[in-house]
């Protein structure tokens, strides 16, 4: 097992996997860093289990040492402050008009503080450096941390490896599925304002991911977030995308598998980190 230590940074609480086993090393050897995001509902332990899988990676004579970081989204976990915003618009007993507005901001937000902590969580980890020992960055996210895995990839150049898991690219599209399976009005819980502005922040994602190595995963059988919001970026991926698929980016839909973990997405996740972060030259395409 790969070592866990708590981390403030700026306020916010850290879990840090792999760290201690780099110190120890007692040389300077290249880093790569890669962000574990969680699911809407869910905090941060619930990255362990795929934060310790790509730690595992280490000590196999890579060029890199994986250190692996996770946080809670906002209104998640140590951070909460208001339960109902979590849920959908109508989620058990739970009913929350303004689930798009939420979730949206929420994981837009964890985005960001992804790139917040590129700026500066090499101090806390390694103390004051002059030059940057990360080579590269990674950012891998489950179902609300897929999406946000999207975002932090598309805006950040710095990251060159990311890993979205029954995420989407499409949030508009599936939010506008799921109200057509409702009783519940467009107009009143996707305002036109709101959609706009989605739309506008998500119309260029193919280009700005074009140079990422790029690995989705979506499962065949999830109904939660179903694998078709993920066609439209990889029909333009296919002609946009600077490599090739199935070797510098790829779109994967398991079998029989849910709104859920699944063995393959471990085995998938680290074989990409393998090949991406830890032995090759890191450089967007």
């Amino acid at each position: 097992m790969a070592s866990k230590q708590q981390i403030p940074v700026a306020g916010l609480q850290l879990t840090v996997y792999g760290l201690d086993e780099y110190r120890a090393l007692n040389i300077t050897k290249p880093v790569a860093i890669m962000f574990a995001l969680h699911g809407r509902l869910q905090n941060m332990s619930k990255m362990e289990k795929i934060s310790q899988a790509l730690c595992s990676l280490n000590g196999n004579n890579s060029t890199r040492h994986m250190i692996v970081i996770t946080f809670d989204h906002p209104n998640h976990g140590s951070r909460l402050t208001e339960k109902l915003s979590n849920y959908g618009w109508e989620e058990g007993k739970q009913r929350n008009p303004y689930h798009a507005q939420d979730m949206w901001t929420m994981y837009n937000e964890s985005s960001k503080t992804v790139s917040a902590l590129i700026d500066v969580v090499e101090d806390y980890l390694f103390g004051p450096t002059q030059q940057s020992r990360v080579q590269a960055w990674g950012v891998i996210g489950f179902s609300m941390g897929g999406h946000s895995t999207f975002m932090a990839a598309a805006n950040d150049p710095r990251i060159s490896v990311a890993i979205p898991i029954v995420g989407t690219a499409d949030f508009l599209g599936l939010l506008t599925a799921r109200l057509k399976d409702s009783a519940l009005s467009e107009k009143d819980y996707l305002p036109q304002k709101f959609s706009e502005i989605v739309k506008q922040r998500t119309a260029r994602l193919d280009q700005q991911l074009k140079g990422t190595k790029l690995l989705m995963i979506n499962g065949q059988n999830d109904k939660l977030v179903p694998s078709v919001f993920n066609h439209g970026i990889v029909s333009k991926l296919r002609t946009g995308h600077t490599g090739k698929q199935g070797q510098d980016w790829d779109f994967v839909v398991v079998p029989e598998c849910g709104h859920e973990w699944h063995p393959v997405m471990f085995d998938l996740s680290r074989k990409w980190c393998q090949k991406w972060m830890l032995n090759s030259e890191m450089a967007r395409l």
